[in-house]
């Protein structure tokens, strides 16, 4: 019997191909048999394109679409603190093809606002928190005060005397600015401003004394000495500030604010959805070039479970919840 060479040659690399591209495919699901994703995934992003959230957004999911081969496309909905684009999220379909890729306002708009078009306890299924930034404590060079406990000195001493300053009223820095207040049983007067750049020039031309920030924000000033770093948000001291306190050791206990970026869905996101975009984005975020350039805009990658994630939210909620009320902040 003659046997055809080239048809079992042919057929043995059909055979290999399939066997492949099946491999491939099962990889690419997640449990519970939820065929994802089949088609091109919107991730709504509620800020400006070129901001830290956008860029922090744009880096996980890119690596993401090409981890995947699957496209994950950024659209940014930027307006009222994130409300536009929470909105969205809150109200699409929880198919796993619109995702919510927002920060740290999403815990303090509802407070600062009247109403919100959404409920943030109920309308999204937390994933997994990307990226978190310390604030650091950053005062005018002139103020008389080398350390936090100083500084908490000087205000008692003079109270009203001096100013802090308020990105936003949605920033996380300015949260930390009014529970510092709270913490520190400190008497400072509080200076809005329409973002961070006018509220630094307001610090570097000493309109306030004081204000909470990003490292990427005020670091280029520091070596300069027109401004002075007295204590930071995290857990731990931050590497590139080896000799700067955290805020806990100089004193300041349960303060827990740090600006945020992390991935939600609609609620009643599938479950094996939910687990299969945090395991993806975990891996992505343990990558050595996603760390590097995470940190490159004073960020550190996370990739936390969804239980833990939900858990920061809801500890945020509970937490910023207070301290607006306690101090009146309003948006409208």
């Amino acid at each position: 019997m003659r046997v055809n060479l080239k048809y079992l040659f042919l057929n043995s690399i059909i055979t290999t191909l399939s066997f492949a591209l099946y491999a491939v495919s099962a990889q690419a699901q997640p449990a519970g048999k939820v065929r994802y994703p089949e088609r091109p995934v919107r991730v709504v992003v509620p800020v400006a394109a070129g901001g830290g959230t956008d860029i922090i957004a744009r880096l996980t999911v890119n690596k993401l679409s090409e981890t995947l081969g699957q496209p994950f496309v950024v659209d940014n909905r930027a307006g009222a603190g994130g409300v536009l684009g929470n909105e969205i999220v809150a109200h699409a379909r929880p198919d796993g093809y619109t995702l919510l890729f927002t920060y740290a306002a999403h815990t303090i708009v509802p407070f600062i606002y009247r109403k919100v078009p959404y409920d943030v306890y109920k309308d999204f299924t937390p994933i997994t928190l990307a990226g978190q930034q310390p604030l650091l404590l950053a005062i005018n060079a002139s103020v008389p005060a080398n350390t936090t406990q100083e500084l908490i000195a000087l205000a008692k001493a003079r109270p009203g005397a001096l100013n802090v300053a308020l990105a936003t009223p949605s920033s996380s820095g300015a949260l930390a600015a009014e529970l510092f207040k709270i913490l520190t049983n400190t008497k400072m007067v509080s200076v809005p401003f329409k973002g961070g750049a006018p509220a630094l020039t307001a610090l570097l031309g000493g309109e306030v004394q004081l204000i909470f920030t990003t490292p990427p924000t005020v670091m280029p000033f520091i070596k300069s000495g027109r401004v002075k770093i007295l204590g930071t948000s995290g857990k731990e001291r931050v590497s590139y500030l080896p000799d700067v306190p955290t805020l806990a050791e100089a004193g300041v206990k349960d303060f827990e604010t740090a600006p945020w970026q992390g991935l939600l869905g609609p609620a009643n996101l599938p479950a094996p959805i939910v687990e299969f975009l945090q395991t993806r984005i975990s891996a992505v975020l343990k990558l050595p070039e996603m760390k590097e350039k995470f940190a490159a805009s004073g960020t550190d990658a996370i990739g936390n479970t969804p239980q833990e994630f939900a858990r920061m939210i809801n500890r945020e909620l509970e937490q910023n919840k207070k301290v607006i009320q306690a101090v009146g902040m309003r948006a409208d």
